[in-house]
């Protein structure tokens, strides 16, 4: 049925339930490939963060420190810092407790997937990395934000339907 499912997840109310449908689809989908994605603004967890030096220098200069979370901040010869709209997402990473809760979750159902943590903006993410792999499906949990909370802060799920160029099953 899909090639390639992409899976966001964030250990709220709403991923769990996304995370449940996937199993479901995964056993209908035998030859599908599934993905689990979680961003968070954290370059690792529990890796101390420096907050004295200036960004382009920590990207240029520190080891571990690279473009995936950063972008291209480069100084270049006039000294203008250079920012590229697109942050570097290849680097897997199944160690964040999220990711490893979402595997001890799936491995009872047979479900075998890539888990990868990157970080920044969480819509903007999922539809970069969902277009970086060719997911064919992205899932994602529905919030529960409503009223004014929803309109101030706005809803992932609702900002992933509208950004991403795959199909997008939302549940509630």
């Amino acid at each position: 049925m899909y090639r390639h499912i992409l899976l966001a997840y964030d250990e709220t109310d709403g991923s769990k339930k996304a995370l449940d449908e996937v199993s479901k689809l995964m056993k209908s989908s035998i030859d599908s490939k599934l993905t689990v994605l979680h961003i968070s603004d954290e370059k690792t967890a529990n890796e101390p963060r420096d907050n004295f030096t200036p960004t382009h220098a920590l990207a240029d200069t520190s080891p571990g420190f690279d473009n995936q979370y950063m972008g291209n901040l480069s100084v270049s010869p006039d000294n203008k810092v250079r920012g590229e709209d697109r942050h570097e997402i290849k680097t897997p990473s199944s160690t964040h407790p999220y990711l490893v809760n979402a595997r001890e979750k799936l491995s009872p159902h047979g479900v075998d997937a890539n888990y990868i943590h990157l970080s920044g903006s969480e819509a903007k993410r999922i539809c970069e990395y969902a277009k970086e792999i060719q997911a064919d499906l992205v899932v994602v949990g529905s919030s529960g934000k409503s009223g004014m909370k929803k309109w101030v802060l706005g809803s992932v799920s609702e900002k992933v339907t509208q950004d991403c160029e795959s199909s997008v099953l939302v549940v509630k």
